[in-house]
């Protein structure tokens, strides 16, 4: 069964620190460590967009759409880890 494009978007939301609620038909995403940098979450024709009509991607791309949203909201986006074996960002380095 495939899973839901929106749904892996929440979940990615959610990977990045974001809060996501989800009511009535609208999404609302949130910094929880800035309660005011929120915004309304809605898909329009394939694609996501903001409450403030701001284009963020489309589905098929919710790794990148993901992204775009936690620079919005101020949540740092995931990276992969550098190339030194490096897992976390605390992590010293020898």
């Amino acid at each position: 069964m495939d899973a839901n494009p929106t749904d892996i978007l929440h979940d990615l939301l959610r990977a990045r620190g974001l809060s996501v609620a989800q009511g009535d038909g609208t999404t609302v995403v949130g910094n929880p460590l800035h309660p005011l940098f929120s915004s309304v979450l809605t898909t329009v024709n394939g694609r996501y967009l903001t409450g403030y009509g701001y284009e963020l991607g489309e589905q098929g791309d919710e790794v990148a759409t993901a992204d775009r949203f936690a620079f919005l909201l101020g949540a740092p986006a995931m990276v992969p880890p550098p190339s030194g074996g490096r897992t976390s960002p605390t992590e010293v380095l020898p």
